[in-house]
């Protein structure tokens, strides 16, 4: 059993990563609205692979970008068609600085609203953006359970995150010497609100740092965190397979399966 709470298949692909583990546990992540037709035209064929839709912070920097009402009507669409599991990734990022801070809250708050009209949870991409985070936690808006994907940042962060009932995500990086302050919050995640993620293609853990990144490779992530944390490796394991499916509330996709 691979368990994988978010990788891009299409991207893996470009980088020559052809296969999905037949035993794989995970959701393959929208990055763009209207993209999942493409996606799921190349995803293998099964209720194990969860599909989420979503519109990142680097769609504001597309030349075809008109507004978060035409994102919406995307992904709107994309559900209706094709079904889907989770909404995103959203977000903020300010380490590429992608459109303007105020384009960036209205697109995800675009998507907080919509992954609560739709009863999904979210998934929450943020890069160097803390405080825009606490601030969303702090709105109105932000009603759903979800996701934080590839958690960077500190124990005051991942608190705020599981004071909202968030699930905590560690991708390859927390293998990294450097990143002491997310292996701090690391140690720390109850174990049943966290997960672990590949970010396929990026992000490949030690000792694989540099290689394109596959599913597989949360082994070697699930290695590092039940050391750092002092738990049972299967008992690790077992309990993020359970999280992923407490965060989707399902055990098998509803992802129309193919097309026709």
């Amino acid at each position: 059993m691979i368990i994988d709470s978010h990788f891009h298949f299409s991207s893996m692909m470009r980088k020559g990563i052809a296969t999905l583990p037949e035993d794989l546990i995970g959701i393959d992540i929208g990055t763009d609205g209207g993209d999942e037709r493409e996606r799921i035209a190349v995803l293998p064929k099964s209720k194990n692979i969860f599909i989420s839709i979503g519109s990142g912070p680097w769609v504001l920097d597309d030349e075809s970008y008109e507004s978060p009402e035409k994102e919406r009507e995307k992904l709107l669409a994309d559900y209706n068609e094709f079904g889907c599991d989770a909404i995103g990734e959203c977000g903020y990022d300010n380490h590429w600085g992608y459109g303007t801070k105020e384009e960036q809250e209205k697109l995800f708050m675009m998507q907080l609203e919509l992954a609560s009209e739709l009863m999904l949870p979210i998934i929450i991409h943020t890069r160097d953006a803390d405080e825009e985070i606490k601030a969303a936690f702090e709105s109105e808006a932000f009603r759903c359970r979800g996701i934080m994907h590839c958690f960077s940042s500190d124990i005051s962060l991942m608190r705020k995150a599981l004071d909202k009932g968030l699930y905590i995500s560690f991708a390859g990086n927390v293998t990294y010497k450097s990143n002491v302050k997310i292996q701090e919050a690391a140690k720390y995640v109850p174990i049943d609100r966290i997960l672990y993620e590949t970010d396929s293609p990026y992000l490949a853990p030690l000792p694989m740092r540099g290689k394109p990144c596959c599913p597989e490779y949360t082994e070697y992530t699930l290695d590092f965190l039940s050391a750092l944390r002092g738990e049972d490796r299967e008992k690790l394991k077992e309990a993020v397979k359970d999280n992923l499916y407490a965060v989707l509330q399902r055990e098998e996709s509803v992802r129309k399966l193919s097309l026709s």
